[in-house]
């Protein structure tokens, strides 16, 4: 039976499912650490020696997908049986990020006739699967014998939780990173995508999942051959960062940010060009040990492969991220938990309610005369999304409340590594975000068209 080491208390569903998907070989151990226990986690950590899995701060399973949120895992790579259940189809999503002129961005902010044009700008410039089954984002997963593109692709959204634009926040800092005692608060601005692979990704969790049902262990599937072989590692691995950056240089041309440093996609033999990247957090990492096995990083920021550090919030309020004193975004972080951090905040709901709660308030607002959402002129104003067109404009599932806020830095801010940093909150813009997926939209559109025909 595989044992849980959580930095707080783990709960018992969270516990069970993870006891029932890992193996003796990726053990995962059971101890709580209260807030008035004078151990360290390096302490705890210490006394074992066996393979592990450390469970942080908002860990969860989603009522979503069923994908395991911010646990970090060392697997066995030699030993089969290995449960799929672990791993998230959305391999190496993340979130990447510009920084943006104060010139550029103030005037959008500020004219609100500008910001209206600027968000329709950016969601009409950036492609959703969320439109319709004809689209199709990310690259493919086969390459050539250099690991380069054999066909043309489009870079966009992936899935319901992506998202990109304009975001605002007030950093604390010197006027100059040599003088000392002088910070204060700066206004700041940052273009930010939230996005994963795409094609690359969902073909690589195919032939993962169907590799370890054979049999296969890590090693096997991922070291040798073809399905998905190390080619495929190599490949998804960089499918969502190119996809990111790619999203971010098309944004940053819809808000007329012409002076973007871009670098052209080696990996592509279409001439793409690429934003280059201040911030690029990864999630989902699956990375070989040096001395033996895998590390995967389940919904968590696997800071070993990653630019700077950034946890997510719920969309309302935007992103997390940390700085060094002098406002530096190079963050060494070094913890017990495999050196990862939380991304995600807690889940409160699936999309499906969220969904048909929304178009519940949809139908009641036709005859009212409140408005369906509750901060409806708050969310119009900064978030656009690309829907199907079915005859009702309903908000995407995140601005329902799906997630919740982060609550994990003041807490366990020491533990994790990160107490010696600044935090600088990243606050929603002008932001093109992922629209209600079709199946479920279709559903919502016929109950809030059935409640408009009952009136008359």
């Amino acid at each position: 039976m595989a044992r849980v080491l959580g930095l707080e208390e783990v709960s018992p569903s969270l516990k069970s499912a993870l006891g029932s998907s890992l193996r003796v070989y990726d053990e995962v151990r059971s101890v709580f650490l209260s807030t008035c226990c004078v151990c360290t986690v390096t302490d705890l950590i210490s006394c074992f020696t066996l393979p592990q899995a450390v469970v942080l701060p908002q860990a969860h399973r989603s009522t979503e997908s069923g994908g395991f949120k911010n646990v970090a895992m060392k697997l066995s790579g030699t030993e089969p049986e290995l449960s799929t259940e672990l791993f998230s189809p959305n391999w190496f999503s993340g979130v990447s990020a510009v920084q943006i002129p104060m010139e550029i961005a103030e005037p959008l902010i500020k004219d609100p006739r500008k910001r209206a044009a600027a968000l329709a700008k950016i969601v009409a410039s950036v492609p959703s699967e969320m439109e319709g089954a004809d689209v199709q984002v990310g690259p493919d997963l086969d390459g050539d014998e250099h690991d380069r593109d054999t066909a043309a692709w489009q870079a966009g959204f992936d899935s319901p939780g992506c998202c990109v634009g304009l975001y605002s926040a007030q950093q604390s800092r010197a006027p100059d990173s040599s003088v000392q005692g002088m910070h204060r608060i700066h206004n700041t601005y940052f273009l930010v995508c939230k996005a994963g692979g795409g094609a690359a990704a969902q073909t690589f969790h195919s032939r993962l999942v169907a590799a370890l049902g054979t049999g296969q262990s890590l090693d096997e599937c991922l070291k040798q051959g073809e399905s998905p072989g190390p080619q495929g590692l190599r490949r998804v691995s960089l499918a969502a960062q190119r996809n990111r950056a790619r999203i971010l240089e098309l944004a940053a041309r819809a808000i007329d940010y012409h002076a973007l440093d871009t670098i052209s996609d080696n990996a592509s033999n279409a001439g793409y060009r690429m934003a280059v990247t201040t911030l690029n957090v990864q999630t989902n990492v699956l990375r070989e040990n040096p001395s033996g096995g895998w590390y995967y990083a389940a919904g968590c920021v696997d800071a070993a492969s990653s630019q700077g550090l950034l946890a997510s919030s719920n969309p309302h309020e935007g992103f997390v991220v940390f700085t060094d004193s002098n406002a530096g975004y190079k963050i060494n972080l070094r913890n017990p938990a495999y050196n990862c951090m939380p991304f995600s905040s807690m889940r409160l709901g699936n999309n499906r309610d969220a969904v048909m709660a929304a178009a519940d308030k949809h139908k009641k607002a036709i005859s009212g005369r409140d408005a369906a959402h509750p901060d409806a002129d708050w969310v119009r104003e900064r978030f656009g999304w690309k829907a199907k067109s079915l005859g009702v404009d309903i908000e995407p599932p995140p601005l329902w409340g799906t997630y919740g806020s982060e609550e994990f830095i003041t807490a366990w801010g020491r533990e994790l590594g990160i107490a010696s940093c600044r935090v600088m909150r990243l606050q929603p813009e002008i932001v093109s975000i992922a629209a209600v997926e079709p199946a479920k939209l279709r559903a919502a559109a016929k109950h809030v068209q059935r409640g408009a025909v009952s009136l008359f």
